[in-house]
């Protein structure tokens, strides 16, 4: 594939007791092309709407906001990513969620590889809509190569008292000490050491997927894996 700008725009609508788990991986086959999605989600009482994203294979530029706004009581949003960014990429990923409803709960996850290029991993949850709501952000980076991640997660609570928002940001390379610890322990040398930690940080079980979509997620990682 050439040059090329690909957008889409979804919405999804669970309704009362429903669920909707949609899983998007990116193959692109290109180097030259940019992509736009724009999706949004609102979730009515006991639903559930599960988001997962996944690119491994080289892509121009990707910029992407997904939105899911809780408005049902005892609703439920799970955002996961995993992203590989190699040299001369550009990728603006973040999930927002809106807790409007009580005991609403959204979980924003994301796993993020550099190889070069330059990554901005945002996550938003905005809580205090509700009576007893919680989320929670989790987003961890790992530096290959020359490359950049800037970790955003923003959580806002609002003047309830009983909201409770946490998350949690980590970026960084790979320890020598692990390699170190893995090629005395293990038996490996420094190639297959390196392998061994990039597949553990990687190897996320996504909630809700199929095996058919899971062998596909592993393959994606395997692919991307022999090129470490």
């Amino acid at each position: 594939m050439g040059h090329g700008k690909h957008y889409g725009i979804t919405e999804f609508y669970v309704g009362k007791d429903a669920l909707i788990s949609t899983t998007m991986i990116h193959t692109w086959g290109g180097e030259d092309v940019e992509v736009v999605p724009r999706s949004a989600a609102r979730v009515e009482e006991n639903g559930t709407f599960l988001s997962n994203y996944i690119s491994m294979k080289p892509v121009k530029r990707v910029q992407m906001y997904p939105e899911a706004r809780l408005s049902g009581e005892n609703s439920v949003a799970r955002f996961s990513s995993v992203v590989l960014a190699p040299e001369g990429s550009e990728l603006d990923l973040g999930q927002r969620a809106i807790l409007e409803a009580k005991g609403t709960s959204a979980e924003l996850l994301s796993r993020v590889i550099t190889r070069g290029g330059n990554v901005i991993a945002r996550a938003h949850i905005i809580g205090g809509g509700a009576e007893e709501t919680r989320g929670h952000i989790e987003c961890k980076g790992l530096i290959l190569e020359d490359g950049i991640i800037h970790a955003i997660p923003e959580i806002e609570g609002g003047r309830l008292t009983n909201t409770e928002l946490s998350h949690e940001a980590a970026v960084g390379k790979i320890a020598r000490d692990e390699i170190e610890y893995l090629m005395a322990r293990g038996g490996l040398n420094e190639e297959e050491a390196t392998a061994t930690i990039i597949r553990g940080f990687l190897d996320v079980k996504i909630q809700g997927l199929p095996d058919s979509l899971q062998r596909q997620i592993d393959a994606a990682i395997d692919a991307a894996e022999d090129g470490f």
